[in-house]
């Protein structure tokens, strides 16, 4: 068991380095046009990368947590937000991109979404039907 642990924590740590990765890049190009000729969709699309970086991370630390003594939630929100924060000082940094605080906090919303939608729908490793 705690082998197939150890394979599933490497395989999910890979899967959101590159996740990171495809943010930081994406980040260092310009926009898309289509962000800018619809309103609030570079807000969506924060709030959906970052609601999956969430994910990502609280799947990582529930692996780790063997013992249940890490907030693994808060702790998520808090990794999330620490990634956000990295993106926008690094966008601040890129030709024709800009730092927006309302960017970090619809990063800040999509991982706080993503850490509420696993409390709620998973307990104790078992769906919660309820």
């Amino acid at each position: 068991m705690i082998n197939m642990n150890r394979k599933w924590l490497i395989f999910l740590s890979l899967i959101t380095i590159g996740w990171i990765v495809l943010i930081y890049v994406e980040s260092s190009q310009p926009p898309p046009k289509i962000l800018g000729e619809i309103q609030g969709l570079d807000k969506i699309a924060h709030f959906a990368v970052y609601s999956v970086l969430g994910v990502m991370i609280v799947a990582i630390l529930t692996i780790i947590d063997t013992y249940k003594k890490i907030p693994v939630l808060p702790l998520a929100v808090f990794l999330v937000v620490i990634a956000g924060v990295f993106d926008e000082f690094h966008q601040a940094l890129v030709p024709e991109r800009n730092a927006n605080v309302w960017d970090l906090l619809a990063d800040f919303c999509g991982g706080l979404f993503a850490t509420f939608a696993i409390q709620r729908f998973v307990k104790k490793g078992q769906i919660n039907h309820a």
